[in-house]
């Protein structure tokens, strides 16, 4: 099976700076966002696509919408897919990943209120371990940048020093073939 994550495009947070995971604040595209969303919706647009996982979270949703229109596919809202939860939220981004760098095992350490990278990269795996059972010839998953971390861990077996080395623009996409590692 053919595994595409999209993350979401450019939200007025990741603009700003700033943190979210909180999917009852209504965090939209911006204009820019939007038009990566249209352009994945392009790129995507002969896929056979025939079931999309979304965050619950407003920019992956919009996102979502936006690049399955053109396929009509069952959608899915999945929390497992959601953007970690710092224990910053509304704060800027750069704090956290300050306080997270500072700490004897960045990786395992999480604030008041959050997760620890750790934990995020467990939930995801237990997520892929489920779609992998799927029998789809291509699978959508519009989510968060340190989500599709854990998924690009998962799939080539990296460490978490390795993941946390992954980048992933906004509206980019990762791919991974579910027979390699499912």
């Amino acid at each position: 099976m053919r595994l595409i994550f999209l993350r979401h495009g450019e939200s007025e947070y990741n603009r700003r700076g700033l943190c979210n995971a909180d999917p009852g604040l209504p965090v939209p595209l911006t204009a820019t966002g939007l038009l990566q969303a249209r352009d994945a919706a392009r790129r995507l647009a002969d896929v056979p696509i025939r079931r999309v996982f979304v965050s619950r979270l407003r920019r992956a949703q919009e996102t979502a919408a936006i690049v399955n229109a053109r396929h009509g596919a069952h959608l899915r809202v999945d929390a497992r897919l959601d953007d970690r939860s710092t224990g910053f939220e509304d704060q800027p981004v750069a704090d956290y990943l300050d306080t997270q760098q500072r700490a004897p095992d960045p990786f395992a350490w999480k604030a008041p209120g959050g997760e620890s990278y750790r934990e995020l990269v467990a939930r995801v795996h237990g997520f892929l371990a489920e779609v992998c059972t799927l029998d789809e010839a291509a699978v959508l998953v519009v989510t968060h940048h340190q989500v599709m971390q854990a998924a690009a861990g998962y799939f080539r077996e990296l460490t978490p020093a390795d993941m946390w080395r992954v980048w992933v623009d906004n509206g980019a996409t990762l791919e991974f073939d579910t027979a390699d590692a499912c």
